[in-house]
């Protein structure tokens, strides 16, 4: 139906049959609500900063998929080539963008990882030595052990 009266005002538009323009049709779709993050703690920036990346990029995700869906309308309708590369690309960005989403929880759990790979790697001791030489020179130490403890 919105697509229909697209279509018919371009034809009108182009045939010089454009009607009485004071009787528009004006009809909102989304009203646009702005989220700001909140910061309680410092500790918690990088949870505040994941989660803000991540309503972000949900909210992209979910707009875009609103496009899509009437890009495709109007490609179908107009069957314009360049209506269907312009859905392409749009598609294109959406995959992006999902990748991008997959991406920011890969981080979140290598920085989540990493503070606890430090933790552990502070508390450990290490006793191992490594011995490096020939063959010979190692040999000769035991032989040299051996001797004094004998």
């Amino acid at each position: 139906m919105k697509t229909e009266k697209l279509v018919e005002h371009r034809i009108e538009k182009h045939l010089d049959l454009v009607e009485d323009v004071s009787e528009k049709e004006v009809q909102v779709v989304d009203n646009i609500d702005s989220r700001v993050p909140i910061v309680v703690n410092e500790d918690d920036t990088k949870d505040n900063d994941f989660q803000y990346a991540r309503e972000n990029l949900y909210d992209i995700i979910e707009k875009g998929r609103d496009a899509m869906g009437e890009l495709l309308e109007i490609a179908k309708a107009e069957e314009s080539p360049r209506a269907f590369e312009v859905f392409g690309q749009l598609l294109k960005n959406m995959t992006d963008t999902q990748g991008t989403l997959m991406e920011l929880h890969q981080k979140k759990q290598k920085l989540e990882n990493a503070g606890d790979r430090q933790e552990v790697t502070k508390a450990q001791n290490v006793t191992n030595a490594l011995f490096v030489g020939s063959t010979a020179d190692l040999l000769k130490l035991v032989k040299k052990e051996t001797k004094e403890n004998a």
